[in-house]
């Protein structure tokens, strides 16, 4: 079936016509080309017959440049001479620069670039504070792949995220490599979902996602993040504030790792909202929003801990009074 996906693997090079990549990757050719694809500066001489006869047909462009001729060059000439437009004969290229930006932007990891001197395999970004890599890596074939994973394993010796836009090539061998430094594999075929516009969204929310590749929270940071939660509830009982709530916004912008977009469009809000939401997270709990993101899978297993409303009161009022107790007499 085709795919975005599948037609990145079938392309070698990441160069190939228009009409090609419109077959490979099927209704979502669009929204590919938005995403990644770009006009490539090759100017190629031959053109594939569209009778698939196997033959190539010579390009011979029109004198006044608006476009050429593809003629036979079977012997004899079997198949008939086409006209191509410019576009036809423009091959379009993966922009991996581009692609790599736009995983960075769904998977909210950093921006972060380096190569390693093998086939279409680059650093695109790292994840949280230990700046674990996230590399992707587009290749043709399973030998390709065989070959190039051990390389990454011995040229990075630490975990890292290795991301490739499916799960064909990744065989026991592979994941053997892998393993030996706690890397993990994420096909983009299941991690990513490509929207009409051309944009990515995660499957799961980033902090799921590469929860094992998150610094666990200390004991002091556990109780920060305790009392974070307890006062962000505290401004649930606010009668002036409209939808969303700040709990809702914590939930989905420190727990989930949503992008304040991201968040905006859960909620059916604007963004300029999420952020007064986030602006009064931070004034009532002291602590930037963003630095609570790295505590997300510890508060979003207290959250479960205290949902019965019972609970609940009794654990957010020990945990306002602990506060209290801790502040000095004035």
């Amino acid at each position: 079936m085709p795919s975005p996906w599948s037609a990145l693997e079938a392309v070698r090079g990441l160069v190939n016509f228009r009409a090609d990549w419109r077959l490979l990757a099927g209704d979502q050719f669009d929204a590919l080309s938005l995403l990644c694809l770009q006009p490539s500066s090759l100017k190629p001489e031959s053109y594939p017959c569209p009778a698939q006869c196997g033959c190539w047909h010579r390009i011979i462009p029109r004198h006044d440049g608006t476009g050429a001729v593809a003629a036979c060059r079977c012997e004899p000439p079997a198949c008939p001479d086409f006209p191509l437009t410019i576009e036809d004969i423009t091959p379009l290229e993966v922009n991996r620069a581009k692609l790599g930006r736009a995983l960075c932007k769904a998977l909210l990891l950093n921006s972060k670039t380096a190569e390693f001197g093998l086939p279409f395999t680059t650093q695109i970004g790292s994840w949280s504070a230990n700046a674990v890599p996230a590399i992707l890596t587009i290749l043709p074939d399973h030998e390709a792949f065989r070959r190039v994973v051990p390389d990454l394993v011995a040229t990075l010796n630490q975990p890292f995220i290795l991301l490739a836009p499916t799960a064909n090539h990744l065989d026991a061998r592979s994941l053997a490599h892998l393993s030996r430094v706690r890397a993990a594999f994420f096909p983009l075929e299941t991690t990513v979902t490509l929207t009409p516009a051309g944009t990515l969204l995660p499957v799961k929310p980033p902090g799921e996602l590469f929860a094992q590749f998150t610094p666990q929270p200390k004991e002091i940071d556990q109780t920060v993040a305790q009392r974070a939660f307890a006062l962000v509830q505290q401004l649930e009982s606010d009668p002036a504030l409209p939808p969303p709530t700040p709990l809702a916004v914590f939930r989905l912008y420190c727990i989930e790792a949503l992008s304040a977009a991201q968040a905006a469009r859960k909620c059916h809000c604007s963004k300029a909202t999420i952020f007064n939401r986030l602006a009064l997270i931070r004034q009532k709990t002291g602590i930037d929003p963003a630095n609570l993101r790295t505590l997300s899978p510890h508060i979003a297993s207290m959250e479960n801990e205290i949902s019965d409303p019972r609970a609940r009161h009794i654990h957010r009022a020990s945990l306002i009074d602990s506060e209290d107790a801790d502040r000095p007499d004035d």
